[in-house]
């Protein structure tokens, strides 16, 4: 029997890395046993764990290294003692982890043939991360590089974010194949927010992201003048509060300018509320477009200021004219649901 070792980015209860933490197990778990597979599921857990992210980050810069070097200990020991086969398979579900490095060090050098499956969030080839613009140097690059190579899958949530790594890492045409848009593993966040569809919807707009640059919180803040914006991390909410101030809110908005997936913008969306996004980013390829205002209102500050009245105009809409947006709401729901809430495709490729 081969092992399929889950190495799990660490848990922030405010963040969706909790519930990656709890599901992503059970999920495989399923998949191997309704498809009759022989594997068994192995989470390498690490220490040091630290509640709480550095500015603008959905991390701790400084403990996420302990974490990291932890499961990288217990690797390499089970690589030591000969517990690691031939045939076994490593999910690391953060592919900027420098423990893709010493796996693969030790799968080549030891003659232990392993896959490694890699699942990309951002990082520095993104310019408007926080790795982009906070890294601006060379190294960075070089190592993601090494590390997309040394996988023997990486997996994208969207079909933009894949296409902006292979092009700003300037990949070879003749790897591409392993660069595969797969949506994320998210189906037990679907079944989990059904209870806070509320059917008592207040016209409130909620604004989800972190407090950081590349969100444009200073849109948020300057639309608050004319709407009633909830600003979530202004907030201190638990996860179970979140949910509940989502599901009675009829309109999330973003002005985003990085967004490779958006978790909380499609929570939102599968508790019914109507999403008003810019046509950029991941965006793009994901949203109806009655849901999509032109990306140039909110590129940046003055642009917003310029277009402020146009963007004012396309909330209202969508608040004044709610019940009107039911189906088209349904329908973005199945959209979601099927190709970006879902690990469908990424199982598929490590399991077969």
């Amino acid at each position: 029997m081969n092992t399929i070792y889950i190495v799990p980015i660490e848990p922030i209860d405010a963040r969706y890395t909790r519930q990656w933490y709890d599901n992503i197990p059970k999920i495989l778990e399923q998949r191997i046993t309704a498809s009759n597979l022989d594997y068994k599921v192995v989470t390498v857990y690490g220490a040091g764990i630290a509640d709480k992210t550095s500015e603008g980050a959905f991390l701790d810069f400084g403990a996420t290294n302990v974490y990291k070097a932890s499961q990288t200990e217990a690797i390499s020991r089970w690589f030591s003692q000969g517990a690691i086969k031939p045939g076994d398979k490593f999910l690391i579900t953060d592919a900027w982890n420098f423990i893709i490095t010493p796996i693969k060090y030790m799968s080549d050098l030891l003659e232990i043939p392993v896959e490694i499956h890699s699942i990309w969030h951002a990082g520095a080839y993104d310019p408007s991360d926080i790795l982009g613009y906070k890294m601006q140097k060379p190294w960075p690059g070089h190592v993601e590089t090494s590390w997309f190579h040394s996988s023997d899958y990486n997996y994208y949530a969207s079909e933009s974010h894949r296409s902006m790594f292979l092009k700003n890492l300037n990949i070879p045409e003749e790897y591409h194949h392993k660069a595969i848009r797969s949506g994320q593993p998210h189906e037990l966040i679907v079944d989990s927010l059904t209870q806070y569809q509320s059917t008592d919807k207040q016209d409130t707009v909620m604004w989800p992201h972190r407090y950081n640059a590349d969100k444009q919180p200073e849109i948020a803040e300057a639309l608050s003048d004319t709407f009633d914006i909830i600003i979530t991390q202004k907030m201190k909410l638990d996860k179970a509060d979140y949910y509940a101030t989502m599901g009675q809110s009829k309109l999330i908005f973003s002005c985003a300018l990085h967004e490779n997936l958006g978790i909380s913008v499609m929570e939102a969306v599968l508790t019914g509320a109507v999403p008003v996004v810019p046509d950029r980013c991941s965006y793009s390829e994901m949203y109806l477009p009655e849901f999509k205002y032109p990306s140039e209102w909110t590129e940046d500050y003055a642009a917003f200021v310029y277009y402020r009245n146009d963007l004012v105009n396309f909330i209202q809409d969508k608040l004044d004219n709610f019940e009107t947006y039911q189906q088209l709401i349904k329908d973005q729901q199945q959209i979601l649901i099927n190709n970006y809430l879902s690990s469908k495709i990424m199982l598929d490729n490590i399991l077969k």
